[in-house]
């Protein structure tokens, strides 16, 4: 949710001279500061292209004069630090209270104890603010160590942020003066800020926009940067203030747009025509871009879109967006760590085959159509994908992975299996969308009537209104059982429509924001009477075999509804179907069902107040794509020796 600094005290400081983003860009030295709108400053830092004899001056830093205080955007290094300080007292007496890093590069966070030492909260988006605590130690050391290292960094701390938002931080005052932090996706870096002036018309972009060239990829996704310039553009911007470089128009916005979109179609063209990399960079000409900046795409951009678009470097979404974590894995610094020699994969597409070989030349990739040809080929294999069999374990006596297609992997875990020292992972976490769309298909078919009046949900098809009133869900509270992947995309959709979230999960996590309150299972029969949605999203374990059944359901309100997405023997069904005669509860949307699929003349078939879908939850373009790119990722981290993703606890079945 967005969050309002309101400080009322003395008029806003507002300097006649002041220029305007409707004049243009401004025209400015190295160093020198220029009031670009009312109360608003920009310094503007040196720098030049790679192998120039320009001084790199850090980065640039705007300041914004509230009624009666400072925020300045960006902490750039400690030495600028102290400069930015001595040019805003020379423009505003007010004191700075706030200082926000664009994102944790050194040249943009590492002033921030300076910052501090005058007063200032450090404020980042929540990936910033994560990336400068867990890697930021390190990196901030390096930075300062050697003859190389920055004098100024090793004389001084790390500040790591102490407020953090999530999309939106909103700071104003009493007299129109407006400053929003955005955060809009994946850009130059995980955790890019934006400030937005919208009274100004002003856009402060960091590195996610810089005007030359200065686009340091190592830390970006260009994918992802595309879609996150073309959302800047949809603000209301005359003036642009990039992280490096001199100010702008908002045409910057598409200038830095167009580069990622040509360099990656570029570059994707010569993959497919099966060029090695020396001649890949050679194949890019972009004369316009040099025009821009001087200079041709350097090597190392080239270098990065390549590596993203071969699988060489891990997708950022499955960490930052789905929470797909590292599990314990035999790596090549452990003593099971060996040569990947032989892979077993599903029967792919040519050219995903050709995907993994770029990405695995040494490896042998072997595709199958059955189960029963995997265990056939597992005789020799490191590793086999999407099969897992009792006879592809017995006949793999090198196997050491194996990965399963999907999430629920109840029905794989044979006993042999989980006692093997195989490594065992699966698509936690990524059907999220996909099935929190279902979840939200199955509960709005119930509460708009849809499903009493589609065509040949009834004998008699015709126009007719439902039955019942239509129910809303804003204000209703919604309990979801389960909060991991799919639970958390389905309490966040609940949260967008005004929907209370009380969540249930085992393990320790943060309570995310869009989730009121988080409970341990325990607490589930306390939490059933409150709710007028029950969501199943929960793994089928021993201990949520049958979660929902008579008792459970006898303490809900009449008026509530059970949306299965999980696996179908959470719920007893011989007990809802009972609940569901004697109206015990409004209705149940049913993605799995137990058993499965739900044998024909079933009653729960008959009943108006019951959708039933033959387990599409798990089926989307997008999720085939996130499943693709989640096991290619795993084949590079299994040869590599690297810790694997979505690492299976065997013992607890999930």
């Amino acid at each position: 949710m967005p969050r309002t600094f309101r400080l009322a005290a003395l008029a806003l400081l507002l300097l006649p001279l002041a220029a305007r983003a409707d004049d243009g860009p401004p025209k400015l030295k190295f160093d020198e500061v220029k009031e670009v709108a009312p109360g608003v400053f920009f310094r503007y830092s040196s720098i030049g292209p790679d192998g120039s004899n320009i001084p790199f001056g850090g980065s640039n830093n705007i300041w914004v004069v509230f009624e009666d205080y400072v925020l300045v955007f960006d902490a750039n290094f400690p030495k600028e630090a102290a400069a930015v300080i001595a040019a805003v007292k020379k423009t505003t007496d007010k004191p700075i209270r706030y200082v926000v890093d664009s994102h944790h590069h050194g040249d943009h966070a590492y002033g921030n104890a300076v910052f501090a030492k005058e007063g200032a909260t450090v404020v980042a988006q929540a990936h910033c603010a994560r990336l400068l605590r867990v890697n930021g130690p390190k990196e901030f050391a390096e930075a300062g160590r050697g003859p190389t290292g920055r004098k100024d960094v090793a004389a001084s701390s790390l500040k790591v942020p102490s407020l953090s938002f999530d999309d939106k931080l909103v700071f104003d005052d009493d007299k129109g003066q407006r400053a929003e932090c955005h955060f809009l996706g994946h850009a130059h870096t995980a955790g890019d800020a934006f400030l937005y002036l919208p009274r100004h018309k002003v856009l402060c972009t960091g590195d996610a926009c810089v005007n030359g060239a200065y686009n340091f990829m190592g830390h970006s996704d260009s994918a992802s940067w595309v879609r996150v310039m073309e959302r800047a553009q949809g603000l209301d911007v005359k003036l642009v203030l990039p992280g490096h470089g001199a100010p702008a128009g908002k045409d910057l916005l598409e200038k830095q747009k167009r580069y990622f979109v040509e360099l990656r179609r570029q570059v994707r063209q010569a993959i497919d025509a099966g060029k090695p990399f020396d001649d890949v960079v050679a194949a890019v000409n972009l004369p316009w871009y040099k025009e821009w900046t001087t200079i041709a795409p350097t090597k190392a951009n080239v270098q990065h879109v390549y590596d993203e678009l071969t699988g060489r470097v891990a997708p950022w979404d499955l960490a930052e967006e789905f929470g797909v974590t590292e599990g314990p894995t035999p790596t090549r610094a452990t003593p099971e760590g060996k040569t990947v020699r032989r892979v077993v994969v599903p029967n792919v597409m040519p050219a995903r085959l050709a995907e993994l070989k770029r990405l695995a030349p040494e490896v042998e990739f072997v595709p199958v159509k059955t189960a029963e040809d995997a265990a056939r080929a597992a005789a020799d294999a490191d590793a086999v994908i999407g099969f897992c069999t009792p006879e592809i374990l017995h006949a793999g006596k090198n196997l050491r992975w194996i990965h399963i297609a999907h999430a629920g992997v109840d029905k794989e875990l044979f006993p042999d299996l989980v006692k093997s020292d195989v490594v065992v992972t699966n698509a936690q976490r990524l059907h999220g969308p996909n099935t929190a769309d279902q979840a939200f298909a199955l509960l709005l078919a119930l509460t708009r009537g849809v499903r009493e009046v589609l065509p040949g949900a009834v004998a008699d098809a015709q126009w007719r209104l439902p039955k019942g009133q239509q129910q809303e869900l804003r204000g209703k509270t919604m309990v979801v059982v389960g909060l991991g992947g799919i639970g958390t995309q389905v309490s966040k959709r609940a949260w967008a429509f005004g929907m209370r979230v009380l969540a249930v999960d085992p393990k320790e996590m943060d309570k995310p924001d869009h989730v009121l309150a988080l409970h341990k299972p325990e607490k589930l029969k306390e939490l059933l009477p409150r709710a007028d949605v029950v969501v199943l999203a929960c793994p089928l374990t021993a201990e949520t075999r049958g979660l929902i059944g008579k008792e459970q359901l006898e303490t809900m309100k009449k008026t509530a509804y059970v949306i299965n997405v999980a696996r179908g023997g959470v719920v007893d069904t011989e007990a809802l179907t009972a609940a569901l005669k004697k109206g015990r509860i409004a209705g149940a949307g049913l993605d799995a069902t137990d058993p499965e699929p739900l044998p024909d003349g079933h009653p729960l078939w008959k009943m108006s107040n019951v959708v039933v879908t033959p387990h599409l939850g798990g089926q989307s373009a997008g999720a085939a794509d996130r499943l693709w790119r989640l096991w290619r990722e795993n084949v590079r981290r299994f040869v590599a020796g690297e810790p694997l993703l979505c690492v299976v606890d065997k013992a607890k079945g999930y």
